[in-house]
């Protein structure tokens, strides 16, 4: 009897796709290597910050607030991937400087990088445009094809993608139809799934009924801010993923005299370390920017030099990688005497030297050189001061003697 050929070749592929599937379904529980960072759309802070900042450019009527839960989930997964970014006061809705990340500061980003698009018949344009998205992460997207829970093709892609360290953004709804009066029906609002817990997964919930605080709402699928959530869309978003070693590295930078100081005085630069692991080595960075816009990165030559050099290439702090306690480090004790007169912006942060790129617990802090005419100014002011109170003394001395 000769084999079945079809039959074998049914049995070698079915061998196959369980091979395949089976690290997925044997792991059970999924989680990220590193927390992701949970905003609220809704949040409005002493300024109205960030919730009631507008979407869109070309006169679109949107808010964060009311409609910016997919932003507001990518801000959550560029966090969890590191990317910062600079926005100048004249491009912030809040109209000043920030940097870092998160729904405005994306927000911002996006209107000055084409990131809006027109969608039906809004005025202006509203709509995200997915080709537009910063270019340190890269996305996938799918459709669930099943209405009521996932089907297998959605669900072995959701696992692969969470057991990889890649958050996925999903579009849901929890009902016949979106809220509101409108007629959609897939894709309401849209959440970050952050892991699986049994038979759910875990999410963050972008819109958080408590506008006062600026945290999303952690919970699952089945227990979503408006309801219990089906899968609509999803996107996988890939990146550099986390260290997880490095994930709650924090860094604090600070100056003693801050603020303006003058020309010429010792000035201690420190840095506050949080959230380090033992014996963890990390590659120190420290850029400093001067006040005409240039910047270099300071670095010691050898490990008991104490006189800190500038290049405009990328150089690390100390010449390799250290491993560091949590607790206070002094980086450079020296005079500010040569330093022109102005802001001088120092950045600092740490790399992973097993991942080398990706920067971890950045830090921005500045001071200012205050200027000679300014500080000769002030002098001038201090002298006349002086001489008017000696001069009162004087005339009260006069005034009281004439009396006698």
């Amino acid at each position: 009897m000769k084999p079945n050929n079809g039959l074998a070749v049914l049995l070698v592929a079915v061998t196959l796709t369980f091979l395949l599937l089976s690290p997925v379904f044997a792991q059970g529980d999924i989680a990220l290597p590193a927390k992701v960072p949970a905003f609220n759309q809704a949040y409005r802070g002493p300024n109205g910050y960030w919730g009631d900042c507008g979407m869109g450019t070309g006169g679109c009527q949107d808010s964060i607030d009311s409609d910016g839960c997919l932003i507001t989930a990518f801000a959550m997964v560029l966090d969890y991937y590191n990317v910062s970014f600079s926005i100048p006061r004249e491009s912030s809705c809040t109209d000043t400087t920030r940097t870092g990340m998160d729904p405005g500061i994306l927000n911002d980003w996006l209107k000055t990088h084409g990131g809006y698009g027109k969608c039906g018949s809004d005025t202006g344009s509203c709509c995200l445009e997915w080709t537009h998205l910063p270019p340190q992460i890269s996305i996938t997207q799918y459709v669930n094809h099943s209405k009521h829970g996932l089907d297998s093709t959605a669900e072995w892609t959701i696992d692969r993608s969470l057991a990889q360290g890649y958050p996925v953004i999903s579009g849901v709804h929890w009902g016949s139809h979106c809220h509101g009066s409108t007629t959609q029906t897939e894709d309401c609002h849209w959440v970050v799934i952050t892991g699986k817990r049994g038979a759910t997964y875990t999410i963050i919930d972008p819109y958080n009924r408590d506008k006062t605080d600026p945290s999303g709402v952690r919970t699952t699928l089945d227990h979503g801010t408006f309801g219990s959530y089906t899968i609509d869309r999803y996107v996988v978003v890939a990146g550099i993923v986390p260290s997880l070693r490095l994930s709650n590295l924090h860094l604090s930078l600070s100056f003693s005299p801050s603020g303006t100081v003058k020309s010429g005085v010792t000035q201690v630069r420190s840095l506050k370390i949080t959230g380090v692991e033992p014996n963890t080595p990390v590659l120190l960075y420290v850029r400093v920017i001067d006040p005409h816009g240039n910047a270099s990165y300071a670095y010691y030559r050898s490990q008991p030099d104490t006189n800190l050099h500038y290049t405009q290439e990328k150089h690390s702090f100390y010449p390799s990688p250290r491993s560091f306690s949590n607790g206070t480090l002094v980086l450079n004790k020296s005079t500010t005497a040569g330093e022109d007169a102005g802001t001088w912006t120092w950045e600092v942060w740490a790399e992973d030297p097993a991942s080398p790129g990706t920067p971890r617990g950045y830090e921005i802090a500045a001071y200012t050189i205050g200027s000679s005419k300014t500080q000769a100014a002030s002098g001038i002011a201090i002298a006349l001061t002086l001489a008017i109170f000696i001069a009162g003394i004087i005339y009260v001395s006069i005034l009281i003697r004439s009396g006698t």
